[in-house]
């Protein structure tokens, strides 16, 4: 990808592809014009499996319909087998890789003090080691390339909350993961960074926040200085933005009408 101003004929892998801000990353891309494989479920058995319909079908015809190419995988992000047989597919269907976009990522809200430890490594398993699983298995793939990863950071990666130590852990996590690798990659010409998103309209801020509508719309109203929740085109404009950007890497852009302009 020396030509880092467009994503004409670029490939790119969009971990997390069926949630509402994957969806929005792998369009955005798409339209850019990049072919896109989407990682979309986990796979009980250990093994990888090209989806040709299914529950991803509609993002496959979405992405087709801008003109592209979509490939949809199901893999286990926190399985390294299973992540190692989806970009070797990628590479057997496409030839090269040029974008990693990590976006997998869990929530479960629960106390320190009644946290199984199942809890936490599923937590961890998927929004950090899954991600450096992905890391490892493109890697040699986007250095050929002089490629782009972007990881799929938070606001919480810069704070903490009750309830949410595994997820903040992950997540502060996140961004030590991206300035290593920004340093390590960067003589191959490779940019590593993460964006942060804020308040998005998922079912994983219903769950944190509250699921009734009417409060839900309160709190956005209260927190976010833009007084608006961020949506899943925001993350991927700022996805298009940084691997479009030959001169940034080791950065984390937040994405959050302002919310963590208040911290101190």
């Amino acid at each position: 990808m020396k030509n880092r101003t467009s994503l004409e004929g670029a490939v790119s892998i969009v971990t997390g592809a069926r949630g509402v801000i994957g969806r929005g990353i792998a369009r955005e891309l798409a339209d850019a014009g990049s072919d896109v494989v989407l990682q979309v479920a986990r796979d009980g058995d250990g093994s990888v499996v090209v989806k040709e319909a299914g529950r991803a079908q509609p993002l496959v015809e979405e992405i087709e319909a801008l003109g592209r190419k979509a490939l949809a995988v199901n893999c286990d992000v926190s399985n390294p087998a299973q992540v190692n047989a989806m970009v070797e597919r990628t590479i057997e269907i496409f030839g090269r890789l040029d974008v990693l976009v990590n976006n997998a990522g869990i929530v479960r809200v629960c106390p320190v003090e009644s946290m199984t430890d199942h809890e936490w490594d599923e937590v961890l398993g998927v929004n950090l080691k899954g991600m450096f699983l992905c890391c490892r298995a493109a890697i040699p793939h986007l250095k050929a390339s002089a490629g782009a990863i972007v990881n799929n950071g938070s606001i919480a990666s810069f704070g903490g909350a009750g309830g949410l130590a595994h997820y903040c852990a992950s997540k502060h996590g996140v961004i030590g993961l991206t300035r290593a690798l920004a340093l390590e990659l960067a003589p191959f010409d490779v940019t590593v960074n993460a964006i942060c998103p804020g308040i998005v309209n998922t079912p994983m801020w219903s769950k944190v926040l509250t699921p009734d509508p009417e409060q839900y719309r309160s709190v956005i109203d209260s927190v976010i200085p833009l007084g608006r929740d961020q949506t899943p085109e925001d993350m991927g404009r700022a996805v298009v933005f940084l691997v479009t950007s030959h001169n940034i890497t080791g950065q984390s852009i937040t994405v959050d009408g302002g919310v963590t302009c208040r911290a101190t």
